[in-house]
């Protein structure tokens, strides 16, 4: 799940409020004026996405897979950190979430069923290596063989991600985890060890998921307790961009690590949740202004632009000179490991408006009462997605890099009706203008490959534990039965037809 951010209210009345601004205005066909002058002298633009796009679904593994005391696995932060009072809204734990560990057949066959031929998945750090370093859990591998294994009898591609929050407690308690340089080296032995032990099975990796929630917005944060594990405060933004470039030197080595462990050709991607600008109307000055913004920002400069490039841009550089971190002599080449692919994280954005004050744009704010996604932060912003590729070819030099939309999704208000079925219309809505968005951005010829909707199953939401729902399968966290919501039956046909019904 991508970061928690600031926002005005929580949402109330989605449908009565805002699914018509959704629907109607903010998925219209929107104002491009680039894009008609391009069309203008091109041959008609396809409506479906095509035969080779990537249809999936995502999860990850300290939200849904449960058994937290089986088979050799050691604790997590976030165990340590749901056992703390008050750090979960409803004080639920990862003991058993959805149980995903025992029933992955039958979840893997209602992926079948769906109808996506890719899985996003992670591979749980302490499962695999208990204390984070030193001897390896054979049975932990074990049961991602056998988890792969059914994957691809269903046809179903796997694609793992190395790191998904859960860091191992022994490793936060031997030196503070990410705020030391050392973790470094053990993500790229963890990565080692199970590359070499699953790469015949696995071809399609990514090292880590969203440096900017776990490191900047929500596990770390400057003068307050943040809401995510480890939750610790730090004293000072130089401190938090320390953490930010221990997390892109672990990602360089791990990159190392996968491509010499590997037995066979494999794909690195990233899977970042940069943040996407969106200028408030398609004319030239709002665009720039967008463009600006996109640069600017400190998430982008600081996480996305070293992944693409290897460095700091300079311009970047200079504008957040008082927060950068040390960097030690040979980490840019480290970290200057090419990807085969981007994966993007994106549920929402912000406008943007050109400015004839300070760096030329301006930010426009949410007003209360705009139409969100289940939780605060979550702002339903369409056009995030197609701005946000579209960015990473403009203003960081990107053109060629395939894109997938590696998370997308929301928090649905619906509830079971006498048949068990859960109408989840905010979802379809969402989705609909959101994929509708992705295929604009595939019709101006931007290179993207896939869209993984988040998540597969209701689970774990963090430090909202079991109240939010992202799943397109309702869960019912007490008998643990799965039950296809109207918006799995609505992705299925999606998937069918190659466009958003």
């Amino acid at each position: 799940m991508s970061a928690p951010r600031p926002a005005a209210t929580s949402r109330r009345g989605f449908l009565a409020q805002g699914l018509g601004l959704t629907a109607a205005t903010l998925a219209a066909p929107a104002l491009n004026l680039v894009g008609r002058e391009k069309e203008s002298t091109a041959a008609p633009l396809p409506a479906s996405f095509p035969p080779d796009f990537e249809w999936a679904v995502a999860t990850a593994a300290i939200q849904v897979e449960g058994a937290a005391r089986e088979d050799g696995r050691g604790d997590s932060i976030w165990d340590t950190f749901c056992r703390e009072p008050g750090r979960i809204a409803d004080g639920g734990t990862v003991d058993v979430s959805c149980d995903h560990y025992h029933r992955f057949a039958a979840d893997i066959a209602l992926m079948a069923e769906l109808g996506v031929k890719h899985y996003r998945f992670s591979i749980a750090w302490p499962r695999i290596i208990p204390e984070g370093r030193g001897a390896v859990n054979e049975k932990g591998v074990d049961f991602y063989r056998r988890l792969v294994d059914c994957l691809r009898d269903h046809g179903i591609t796997p694609h793992a991600t190395l790191y998904h929050w859960d860091l191992p407690q022994a490793l936060q308690d031997r030196y503070a985890g990410w705020q030391s340089r050392e973790v470094a080296q053990d993500f790229a032995d963890y990565a080692t060890a199970v590359v070499s032990r699953l790469g015949d099975r696995i071809d399609r990796w990514m090292p880590l998921n969203e440096i900017a929630t776990f490191a900047y917005y929500s596990g770390y944060a400057v003068g307050r307790t943040p809401p995510h594990a480890p939750g610790i405060a730090l004293a000072t933004p130089r401190e938090q961009s320390q953490i930010i470039h221990h997390t892109l030197l672990a990602h360089g080595l791990a990159c190392q690590a996968i491509r010499a462990a590997s037995p066979r050709p494999c794909r690195i991607a990233g899977a970042e949740n940069f943040e996407s600008c969106v200028p408030i109307i398609e004319t030239p000055e709002h665009i720039e202004a967008a463009k600006k913004a996109f640069a600017d920002s400190f998430v982008n400069g600081a996480i996305l632009h070293p992944l693409l490039h290897g460095r700091w841009d300079s311009a970047w550089a200079e504008l957040h000179r008082e927060r950068l971190p040390e960097v030690a002599e040979g980490d840019w080449r480290t970290i200057a490991q090419p990807l085969d692919e981007l994966g993007f994280n994106c549920y929402t954005g912000g406008y943007f408006k050109a400015s004839s004050q300070g760096r030329g744009y301006e930010s426009i704010a949410i007003p209360a009462g705009y139409p969100k996604g289940g939780l605060p932060w979550l702002n339903i912003i369409p056009e995030a997605p197609y701005w946000g590729i579209r960015l990473v070819s403009e203003a960081f030099n990107a053109p060629h890099l395939p894109i997938f939309i590696s998370e997308n999704g929301l928090s649905d208000s619906a509830t079971a009706d006498a048949s068990g079925l859960v109408s989840d219309i905010d979802r379809i809505a969402y989705s609909r203008a959101y994929l509708r968005q992705i295929l604009r951005a595939k019709q101006e010829g931007y290179p993207v490959s896939g869209y993984y909707h988040w998540s597969f199953l209701d689970n774990f939401e963090w430090s909202e534990g079991y109240t939010k729902r992202f799943g397109l399968v309702h869960v019912d966290f007490t008998s643990q039965r799965r039950t296809p919501k109207l918006g799995y039956h609505w992705y299925r046909e999606t998937i069918r037809a190659g466009h958003a019904l």
